[in-house]
C-alpha cells in the first residue's frame, strides 16, 4: 500500500502532511514526495525546523528562500522547478546563502551543513499559492530527533503550520525494548516525564510507544486546560488536521506483531495507525493500516416469503439475528450494529444478552423506512457510525453458515489496503458479506431501493478484493422450504 494512499490523500485537492515524531520521518518525507511526482502530481518538500543537507539532496530541484525582513519564495523560479521535475525542496539557510544559490534551485550544497526550515507564515503563503502553481501535496518535518527511533517533544515543539490537514508523528519499531534513556531515545527526560517512568532503565513497551505517538499531539487538549500533572512537551493541540501515527521499521515479523498491538489498542481508542516500512528499497511503504471499525447486521426485512420474522429462527439454538451479531462482534471489529426494521422490539429482546456481554460494542439502529427495502437500512447504519468509523462491513442476517473466519479474512484485505472486499464463489463476487472503506461512505447514504452495496461492488468491481469461500457457507435462507433444507443439512 502507497503511503499517500493509506493517509487519504486527494490528488485534487491540496494536501498539506507535516510529520513530526522520530525514527524515519524524512525517509517517509521523501517516500511521499516520489508517490505524488509518480502520480503526475506537483509536490513541494520542506521543514520548519532544519535537515541535514545530505538528506535534502534526495530532492530533484532545490530552491532557497530570498533573505528579506521575511522569507519569500521565488514564485518564478518554483514554477520552473516543479514544470521541469514535479518535486522541489524549498529552505533557507542565511549562514550559507551565495549570490549564485539564492532564490533559484541549486545543483549542489555542502553536505556537512544543515538546511534551516522556512517560517510557519512562509509555508502558509505557500499553501495559499499552491492552486496558481498546480502544488497538490506539500510535505514537511515539524520537529528534529537527531536519528533517534523515539522522542517526546519539548516546550516549543513541534512547529506546526496552520494549514497542515494531515499530522503524522513517527516512531521507529526499532525502539522497542530499549532503555527510556540516551543514546536511544531523543529527550529521554520529556519521554519518562510523559509515561510517567522515573527509572532511566525502564524499557519502552508497545503500550508505551503507543501513548508515546498519540498524547503529546492533542488528545485531551492543551497542558494548561488539562490541569496539574501534564508531562513537559505535551501543549501541542492539533487542531483541525487528521492525526495518523506512523510506526514505522516494521521490516521482520517481531516488530510488525508488536506494531499490531500499538495499533489494535489506537484504534480502540478511535484512533488510526499506519504500520509501515518507509526506508529506501521497503517495497510497500505501508504494510497495514488500522483503524475505528464497524460491522454492520441488515436484520430490518418482514421476512415475507419465509411467512414468519427469519431473524428468530433458531439456528443451533441460538436465534439468527443473535448469531449474525455474535460473529460480527467476534471478527475484532470496534463495534457492531444490528439494524432493526419490522419485529424490531422482538429482535431487540433477542439481542439482548449479547448486547449485555458485548459491553457497548453491539448498538441496535431503527430503520423508519424499512418497508422500502434494503437500501434504507444501509442508508440508517452509514448514519449512525461514528465520524472515526474507518471502514464498515456489511451482512445479512440470514445466512446461518457464515464464519467469522470469513469476516476477519474480509477485514485483513482492508488493513493490507483494499478500500472494497466482497466474498467471491467460484470467481464470482457476492453482493454480501462486503466491506467498504469510509471513502465509499457518501455513495452509500445515496443508494435507493431494495438494494444494498452490490451497486458499488459492480460499478467499481476494478477495486473489489475478492475472498474466494465454499457457496455453501453463503447459502441464506428466504423461505420455508430453503429454511427446512438449511435445517437438514446444518
Amino acid at each position: 500500500m502507497q503511503l499517500h494512499h493509506a493517509l487519504r490523500l486527494r490528488p485534487d485537492a491540496l494536501s498539506v502532511v507535516t510529520l513530526v515524531g522520530a525514527g524515519g520521518k524524512t525517509s517517509a518525507l521523501f517516500r511521499l514526495a516520489d508517490e505524488a511526482v509518480g502520480g503526475g502530481q506537483r509536490v513541494v518538500t520542506t521543514t520548519t525546523t532544519h535537515i541535514f543537507a545530505s538528506q535534502a539532496e534526495d530532492a530533484p530541484a532545490r530552491l532557497e528562500a530570498k533573505p528579506g525582513e521575511t522569507e519569500e519564495i521565488d514564485w518564478a523560479a518554483l514554477e520552473a522547478a516543479l514544470a521541469r521535475h514535479g518535486h522541489c525542496f524549498i529552505w533557507s539557510n542565511p549562514g550559507f546563502r551565495t549570490p549564485e544559490s539564492a532564490g533559484r534551485p541549486t545543483a549542489a550544497f555542502p553536505t556537512r551543513s544543515k538546511r534551516q526550515g522556512l517560517p510557519l507564515e512562509v509555508v502558509d503563503a505557500l499553501a495559499a499559492r499552491a492552486g496558481d502553481l498546480g502544488i497538490s501535496l506539500i510535505a514537511l518535518e515539524g520537529d528534529g530527533s537527531r536519528r533517534r527511533p523515539v522522542k517526546a517533544p519539548a516546550s516549543h515543539e513541534p512547529v506546526v503550520p496552520a494549514c497542515t490537514t494531515h499530522l503524522v508523528p513517527v516512531a521507529g519499531l526499532d525502539g522497542l525494548g530499549l532503555p527510556l534513556d540516551e543514546p536511544y531515545v531523543h529527550r529521554p527526560e520529556q519521554v519518562r516525564a510523559l509515561l510517567q517512568e522515573e527509572d532511566a532503565s525502564t524499557r519502552l513497551t508497545p503500550r508505551m510507544l503507543g501513548r508515546l505517538l498519540v498524547e503529546p499531539y492533542g488528545r485531551g487538549g492543551r497542558a494548561e486546560e488539562r490541569g496539574e500533572g501534564t508531562p513537559p512537551g505535551s501543549g501541542f493541540q492539533a487542531g483541525g488536521a487528521r492525526l495518523i501515527p506512523l510506526l514505522n521499521k516494521a521490516d521482520s515479523a517481531p516488530r510488525l506483531a508488536a506494531a499490531r498491538l500499538v495499533a489494535l489498542r489506537l484504534a480502540q481508542q478511535n484512533q488510526p495507525a499506519l504500520i509501515g516500512a518507509v526506508g529506501a528499497g521497503s517495497g510497500a511503504a505501508i504494510r497495514e493500516r488500522w483503524g475505528a471499525s464497524a460491522a454492520v447486521v441488515l436484520a430490518a426485512g418482514e421476512s415475507r416469503r419465509m411467512g414468519q420474522p427469519k431473524q428468530l429462527l433458531r439456528w443451533q439454538g441460538e436465534p439468527l439475528v443473535t448469531r449474525a451479531a455474535r460473529i460480527a462482534l467476534e471478527s475484532g471489529v470496534s463495534e457492531t450494529v444490528v439494524v432493526t426494521g419490522a419485529v424490531a422490539d422482538q429482535v431487540e429482546a433477542a439481542l439482548a444478552p449479547l448486547r449485555e456481554a458485548g459491553r457497548g460494542r453491539l448498538r441496535v439502529v431503527f430503520n423508519p423506512v424499512w418497508q422500502e427495502g434494503q437500501a434504507g437500512s444501509v442508508r440508517a447504519a452509514v448514519e449512525a457510525l461514528p465520524a472515526a468509523c474507518e471502514a464498515a462491513l456489511f451482512l445479512p442476517v440470514d445466512q446461518p453458515r457464515l464464519p467469522a473466519a470469513l469476516l476477519r479474512r474480509l477485514w485483513q484485505a482492508w488493513r493490507d489496503g483494499s478500500d472494497l472486499a466482497a466474498v467471491a464463489v467460484d470467481g464470482a463476487v457476492r453482493g454480501a458479506p462486503a466491506l467498504f472503506d469510509r471513502r465509499f461512505f457518501g455513495q452509500l447514504r445515496l443508494i435507493q431501493g431494495d438494494r444494498g452495496g452490490g451497486m458499488l461492488l459492480r460499478r467499481h468491481a476494478g477495486e473489489v478484493r475478492a475472498i474466494e469461500a465454499p457457496g455453501e457457507w453463503l447459502a441464506d435462507v428466504d423461505t420455508p422450504e430453503e429454511w427446512g433444507t438449511a435445517v437438514v443439512g446444518g
